[in-house]
């Protein structure tokens, strides 16, 4: 058994003590990825059954961080717990903060939780303490939305932009986010040839309905834009860094999805790359 599959241990049921001590932890530590998902697929199945979201989508959840000082590899490891199922630990960096924090008893947190099971392996992503709160997704409902050829023009005539030399993102740690707008952009039967690897993010502040736009460029055409959520939190750190655009990664569409999926950079991992950049 290797070191994280010992520290994360199997998917099993977690216990949530009713009697501990419970308080509610400040978001002191802005956005926590959680770590383990890829270790506890089975909780997340789990899970995910108990929401009736048996083919996956995004989750606004409260989680239980309860310590875990019998964890022979971090005596101040923290599990993250929600409802019935333990899906992953606090990042060992902060874990002795959240630890200390919670003391004798157990905390509670916002969580958001994406979660996919795509190929037939799950895969899943928790951010303790989003910093904006995102409507729930059920991928089944989208699924079959997207299965049902929408009334939209077969080819629209493209829409261009060049970006000269975009600072190259692709190696930060990212978040796959459906591209919004694209029915606006890109025909029904384009979307194979259009939907790329690669896609370049744009600042778009004369946006008359979004100062924070975030434009999404496939080959140079205008696809999409980013969510207005993701998009308030990357506009200050995009213009802090001053690139003309940003190279990140994505997909195209599958056999189950005409959809266009673009990789954004966490944030917390953004506003450090940012902070080495300009510090």
């Amino acid at each position: 058994m290797g070191f994280w599959s010992a520290l994360f241990g199997k998917a099993t049921e977690a216990t949530v003590s009713s009697t501990a001590q419970t308080r509610k932890i400040d978001a002191r530590w802005g956005e926590v990825e959680v770590q383990g998902e890829s270790f506890r697929r089975d909780a997340v199945r789990r899970l995910f059954d108990e929401l009736r979201l048996p083919e996956g989508g995004v989750t606004q959840q409260t989680a239980h961080l309860v310590p875990e000082p019998s964890n022979q590899y971090d005596k101040d490891a923290v599990k993250v717990v929600i409802g019935r199922w333990h899906i992953g630990y606090v990042p060992k960096e902060i874990s002795a903060e959240v630890a200390n924090a919670v003391r004798a008893g157990q905390g509670t947190a916002p969580v958001r939780v994406w979660a996919d099971p795509k190929d037939g392996t799950w895969r899943a992503r928790a951010t303790l303490f989003p910093s904006v709160v995102e409507p729930d997704r059920d991928f089944a409902l989208e699924r079959r939305a997207a299965a049902s050829q929408p009334d939209e023009p077969d080819i629209i005539p493209p829409q261009r932009l060049v970006v000269a030399e975009p600072m190259d993102l692709r190696a930060l740690d990212a978040t796959r986010m459906r591209i919004k707008g694209i029915g606006n952009y890109v025909g029904w039967n384009e979307r194979r040839a259009v939907g790329g690897t690669t896609y370049v993010l744009v600042r778009e502040p004369e946006n008359l309905h979004d100062p924070c736009a975030v434009l999404v460029l496939s080959n140079g055409r205008k696809v999409g834009y980013v969510s207005a959520a993701r998009a308030k939190i990357l506009a200050p750190l995009f213009d802090t860094l001053g690139s003309a655009g940003y190279l990140v990664s994505g997909t195209g569409p599958s056999d189950d999805s005409v959809q266009l999926w673009v990789d954004v950079p966490k944030a917390e991992v953004l506003r450090a790359f940012v902070k080495s950049r300009t510090s």
